[in-house]
């Protein structure tokens, strides 16, 4: 692959911003690491400050690559216990919730992609073992991919400890790389570690996978798989500005950002952002409402809250301007921008 091919690839595939703060927030503990951390991510202030902001997974990569240089390559291992459940939003809930460990698991294989589109996972059981495979979606040097699986397996053995109650010493964790030099660091952390393997992955011994687990909640469960569902479709195209758009209107803060925040949280001038959105056959305010419609019905199920606190949380001056809205979600109309 060409190099301006290979940059081009990774700058369309989104990662989320959470791990790039938390890591900020840890180890730019000065002014002067914070500036070299972010360093050519093009990440600023304002973006940081934004729940619903994205990132890409080269800017993602820029940042694992300043923070090796800075560290070494082991800095991932300095904080173990930032990779924990909650570091990995919705799947880190829908893993913990699952009625039991192999439930949890095949969370991961299924919607590990989420958080880490730069490989995909493969579950199969043979032989007694489950083993979850994890194949590069991008090209990808050892150096880059190897710290980002570092970490998801660390954030997985926490999953996994949570669940038994205990430190998993039965998992085995592979990596088809030769070993660094830092691999007694990587040991301590995950335990049982092999190095120059045919695959990446991660193996746990069947018996264990009927363990319950004490954080299982069917309603809870169902609702991060929704939010993941969601995600994942928004994903599926990652050149669709429209699937962009509507990720960051799912996890916007506010239910009704403008098209200038949302462009300019995008890296795109409004005008680009409406000309896009025509070019595939929407508008930015079809999207709108189509969020807020979803919002609308899902407090309306919760039951406890009248329809003027429905309106105050979904951004209207009165509970007239959200049954405006409401009738005219029900009448199709032309979108504007």
């Amino acid at each position: 692959m060409e190099p301006n091919v290979h940059r081009a690839t990774l700058e369309r595939l989104p990662m989320t911003m959470g791990y790039f703060r938390l890591i900020l927030r840890t180890f730019g503990d000065t002014p002067q690491r914070r500036a070299a951390i972010l360093a050519g991510t093009g990440i600023g202030e304002e973006a940081l400050d934004d729940p619903a902001a994205e990132i890409s997974l080269s800017q993602q990569l820029r940042q694992v690559e300043n923070l090796d240089a800075l560290f070494g390559q082991e800095w991932a291992f300095d904080a173990p216990e930032l990779w924990n459940p909650a570091s990995h939003g919705a799947l880190g809930v829908a893993a913990l919730t699952s009625p039991d460990l192999g439930a949890a698991l095949a969370m991961i294989a299924r919607y590990g992609g989420i958080r880490g589109p730069y490989s995909r996972a493969i579950r199969r059981i043979a032989g007694g073992w489950l083993t979850i495979e994890y194949r590069l979606t991008v090209p990808l040097a050892v150096s880059q991919w190897r710290s980002l699986r570092e970490i998801a397996f660390m954030g997985l053995r926490s999953i996994i400890s949570a669940i038994l109650g205990r430190a998993p010493e039965e998992a085995r964790f592979l990596f088809a790389c030769p070993e660094p030099a830092y691999a007694g660091r990587v040991r301590e952390a995950l335990g049982n570690v092999l190095y120059d393997c045919p695959i990446t992955a991660v193996e746990m011994p069947t018996a264990a996978l009927a363990e319950t687990s004490p954080f299982a909640d069917a309603a809870l469960h169902a609702r991060a798989i929704e939010e993941l569902d969601r995600t994942r479709e928004s994903l599926a195209k990652p050149h669709d500005v429209r699937g962009r758009v509507e990720r960051l209107l799912s996890t916007a803060a506010s239910a009704r950002l403008d098209a200038a925040s949302a462009a300019r949280t995008l890296g795109m001038s409004r005008r680009t952002l409406v000309r896009r959105l025509a070019a595939s056959g929407t508008g930015y305010r079809e999207l709108l409402d189509a969020e807020l419609r979803r919002r609308a019905a899902r407090l309306s199920e919760a039951g406890d809250l009248t329809q003027a606190e429905i309106a105050e949380r979904l951004g209207y001056a009165d509970a007239t301007g959200l049954s405006r809205s409401r009738r005219r979600w029900l009448q199709p109309s032309a979108d504007a921008p």
